[in-house]
């Protein structure tokens, strides 16, 4: 009789934990679903906005505290709301708490390219270019090889922060122009032109269309160059 008693007391939590796991991750769909939203007519969001989305996402924490889907969206709103912070304070305090969230996040995903493509781009928001940041960046890069999103936020970092990377982690960055060529061009390309890196895509066929002009300019420097150098001999 107890063992039939204790296994109902079982059963029971179970059926309680799945029922609050339910409404946590249609929370979270509810939220995510409102951010997708955002993605389809891009705009400028206020701080007002994003915090009741955050909300959501926070209520689903509430519910169930190490949720990873709930703390990775969370941290995405934080970043969000990094660009439209009030005072440096106050962004680098919403990027302390991304950062934190994307790591707890990692504990139950760290398959995820995306937590630590995120890691990584907290890490350089925070100015924190460290042994943390290079281990994001070669995670995101082995796990993510042929996602997009994790993609373009690695090449972003990668650059931003270009002089102080490995020659591996260097040669990570031109792997991802080379494989990103193949679906995502457009994109990719302007992450080089805003650094104006030209250099690393002008030998890549897949770029030649939409960067032919910039190569182009690029190749009349150096020559430029090299001339004005004889010159001087």
């Amino acid at each position: 009789m107890w063992a039939c008693m204790a296994l109902l007391v079982c059963l029971g939590l179970v059926a309680i934990q799945s029922v609050r796991m339910g409404v946590a991750g249609l929370i979270v769909e509810l939220a995510q679903t409102e951010v997708n939203r955002w993605a389809a007519t891009p705009a400028r969001r206020g701080l007002g906005e994003l915090n009741r989305v955050a909300g959501y996402f926070s209520d689903s924490l509430g519910i169930i505290a190490d949720n990873p889907w709930a703390l990775e969206g969370l941290g995405a709103l934080d970043l969000a709301r990094v660009r439209v912070s009030g005072t440096p304070a106050e962004a680098v305090a919403f990027t302390r708490d991304a950062h934190l969230r994307f790591r707890r996040a990692l504990q139950q995903r760290p398959t995820s390219p995306f937590l630590w493509a995120n890691i990584a781009r907290s890490k350089l928001l925070l100015d924190e270019i460290d042994e943390e940041f290079f281990k994001a960046m070669r995670h995101a890069d082995e796990l993510g090889r042929w996602e997009p999103a994790s993609q373009q936020t690695v090449l972003f970092a990668g650059l931003a922060a270009w002089g102080k990377l490995d020659p591996g982690l260097q040669q990570a960055m031109t792997g991802i122009l080379r494989r990103g060529s193949l679906r995502n061009a457009p994109k990719l390309y302007e992450i080089v032109k805003s650094y104006r890196r030209f250099d690393l895509v002008c030998g890549i066929g897949e770029y030649n269309l939409i960067a032919g002009p910039d190569c182009r300019r690029l190749e009349g420097g150096a020559k430029s160059g090299r001339r004005m150098n004889k010159g001087n001999r």
